[in-house]
Parts: structure tokens; C-alpha cells; sequence
């Protein structure tokens, strides 16, 4: 486990591979076919459409499926897994808490996601956050796997000034002149495999070319230590997951 804390801190990522049961993937993947078909109340503003689908709750059609964790015990339940937390221990230290989850969908033809660093979305400090992404179906090149840029964590955050449309709405990506992409590497797991990376990591995804959904969950942890610099009275409450709250922090 000390290396794998070694690797991490050297490139900004590691793998673990089946990490998580074929159960308890089978189990989420029910899950979130429930939540996505409309057969489980969860609140319509956290759903995200792939651009040109309907806005009609069905799985074919989703992109992304925000915060589950806040709304669906079995998602929270996940974000505990001792054998997750037991890594994010050695990443982080024994006092963890939730920071946020999503569920990325990436349906056939379901479209990329651009180079960012999560921390320049998340009003945490020290931006120190570790994502655990679990592979709910086996992840390829081909069906949009994760790309990263090793060490790139150890470079700040970067300027995330270029409009990027994602069909209804408009995000931010990371300049192209901003990146190495010749060093870029992907991130390819099977099902109940888990790539944990650096919430200051450049990474982005690839399209679906495929016939077949590639359904990943992010889990973003961070130490109770951390603080919250957004506007104070957009604060969250952080669930505790490991050790011990610390006065004063998130």
C-alpha cells in the first residue's frame, strides 16, 4: 500500500484493479439504471442530458447523474467501502470526508470531456482532493476511457479560460497550448477496477464509439482538515466517512 501512496504522489494517479465485488458493481449498476429510467425519485436538476437527447429520464439519454451520494443511501454506502477508504487513507491521511460523487454515463456516441483539473470546479483548500473512479463496465479506448498527463499535478492549477459547448450549456477546458499531449496516457479497467487521481491532475475523456455504455462512478474525497473558500452560506455539510472531525475545517 506504501508504494501504491508512492506512485501516486509521483504521477498523480494509480490503479487498483477489482477493487470493488461483482455484486456490489452489480448493484450499482442497477442503481443507477433505476435513477436514470425514473423508477427511483431523485431531483431533476442533478440530471445532465447528452447534447441532442431528450429530456426524458431514460438511460440511453443521460450524461451524467450528479451527487447521488446525497440522495441514495446505496451510493453513500459505496463511498464507504473499507478497501476504498483504506486507500484513500494512505493518499490523504485517517480523517476523511466526502467531498462529492457523480455517475458519468458515456452512452454510445456519448460525447468527450475536455481537459480540466477538478479542483478548478471545487471550493476546497488545499486543492488536495483524491477521486476514486470506479469502473462500472469494462473501459476502453474505444468507449471513452480516461487520458492523463502524469505529474501534471504537480504544476498547479492552469488557466481554464476556453469556452467549451456541451450542447445546452457552456463549460471551461483547459487552452491547448496549456498541455504536453504527447505525454498523455490512458486509463483503460475492467469492471470493478478503480483509478484513484489527484483532483489537480489534467485528465479528460474520450468519446463512445462503440455500441455499448461505459458507466464510470467518481467518488472525490478530502481530508476533515480541508476548508471551504466559496461564498459561506453555500457551505455543505461533509459526511465524515474515517477518523475524526477537526474544528474549524469543512
Amino acid at each position: 500500500m506504501a508504494e501504491l501512496a508512492r506512485e501516486y504522489r509521483e504521477r498523480g494517479y494509480i490503479v487498483v484493479d477489482n477493487l470493488i465485488g461483482p455484486e456490489q458493481v452489480a448493484d450499482l449498476r442497477e442503481r443507477v439504471r433505476q435513477i436514470a429510467d425514473g423508477e427511483l425519485p431523485f431531483p431533476e436538476a442533478l440530471i445532465e442530458y447528452e447534447p441532442g437527447a431528450e429530456k426524458q429520464r431514460e438511460l440511453s439519454n443521460l450524461r451524467k447523474i450528479n451527487g447521488p451520494a446525497t440522495h441514495d443511501a446505496r451510493f453513500l454506502d459505496h463511498a464507504r467501502t473499507p478497501a476504498v477508504l483504506d486507500v484513500v487513507e494512505q493518499i490523504l491521511g485517517s480523517d476523511i470526508k466526502l467531498f462529492s460523487d457523480q455517475v458519468f454515463m458515456k452512452p454510445p456516441g456519448g460525447i468527450e470531456k475536455t481537459y480540466h483539473q477538478d479542483s478548478a470546479y471545487f471550493h476546497i483548500e488545499p486543492a488536495d482532493l483524491v477521486t476514486c473512479w470506479l469502473a462500472l463496465d469494462d473501459v476502453t479506448i474505444e468507449n471513452g476511457c480516461l487520458w492523463v498527463i502524469p505529474g501534471s499535478h504537480r504544476e498547479g492549477i492552469k488557466d481554464h479560460s476556453l469556452a467549451w459547448d456541451v450542447g445546452y450549456r457552456t463549460d471551461k477546458t483547459v487552452p491547448e497550448e496549456a498541455l504536453n499531449r504527447s505525454a498523455e496516457v490512458p486509463i483503460t479497467l475492467s469492471a470493478g477496477s478503480c483509478s484513484f487521481h489527484h483532483s489537480v491532475l489534467l485528465h479528460r475523456s474520450g468519446p463512445n464509439t462503440t455500441t455499448t455504455r461505459r458507466r464510470g462512478l467518481a467518488t472525490h474525497y478530502m481530508s476533515a482538515a480541508s476548508r471551504w473558500v466559496g461564498e459561506p452560506e453555500q457551505k455543505p455539510d461533509y459526511p465524515l466517512l474515517r477518523g475524526r472531525a477537526h474544528t474549524g475545517a469543512v
